[in-house]
């Protein structure tokens, strides 16, 4: 990682304002547009989530702003970052799961099983260090309009992508997806790249995918 300069920061003016707010995260639902992702993702063994949070992953990191981080009240910008995911166990509760941001789907795929294979064996829910990181919460039975989250102050800066439940519009396939992010480091034209980004990938899935 790499610690940015607050001196020449282009967004110095907007840091200040919004750093110091009793609440300074805000969150966005759009409708993302997988009509082509799930037929592709039909045909794979590894269901829907982990193609679908590799599409994620590779969105949110095109995205620099969502790699930067506040730590220690400066701003670092991290290479990579990781998904770390909710993951249901057989008694109604979650535990959650740390993962790696691989360029290759096959690599994240195969590591992502593992992790949440292992996750399921051995529930993990204690609050650790995860600023290289971002959160996937997944809820397959909402098809929610809005979502925000709680959070702790010391990593408020770690966006929180929320990921509901696919509905049929005429013929799209629609998915509400929240994302949540702090505002003295992401803007709405940031989040706009998000989309914009997500809206590609899951246009051309079998290329993103390595299926061509």
């Amino acid at each position: 990682m790499k610690k940015i300069d607050l001196d020449t920061y282009p967004r110095r003016a907007l840091f200040d304002a919004f750093i110091s707010l009793d609440i300074p995260t805000y969150s966005i639902t759009c409708q993302v547009d997988i009509t082509s992702f799930r037929t592709i993702q039909a045909t794979l063994d590894c269901g829907f989530f982990v193609p679908f949070s590799y599409l994620l992953s590779r969105a949110i990191n095109a995205v620099p702003e969502f790699r930067h981080r506040l730590i220690d009240g400066d701003i670092y910008e991290f290479e990579r970052i990781d998904p770390s995911y909710t993951v249901l166990q057989d008694d109604r509760t979650f535990s959650f799961c740390d993962s790696r941001h691989f360029d290759a789907f096959v690599e994240y795929r195969d590591h992502a099983q593992r992790q949440i294979q292992a996750a399921r064996e051995h529930p993990v829910c204690d609050d650790k260090e995860k600023h290289n990181s971002f959160f996937i919460t997944n809820l397959p039975w909402l098809n929610f309009t809005s979502i925000t989250h709680p959070f702790n102050r010391k990593y408020a800066s770690i966006p929180i992508i929320s990921v509901g439940r696919f509905c049929l519009h005429g013929d799209r396939v629609l998915i509400p997806i929240g994302l949540q992010c702090h505002h003295a480091l992401v803007d709405g034209i940031h989040i706009g790249d998000f989309f914009g980004r997500l809206g590609e990938l899951c246009s051309d899935p079998a290329d993103v995918l390595g299926l061509c």
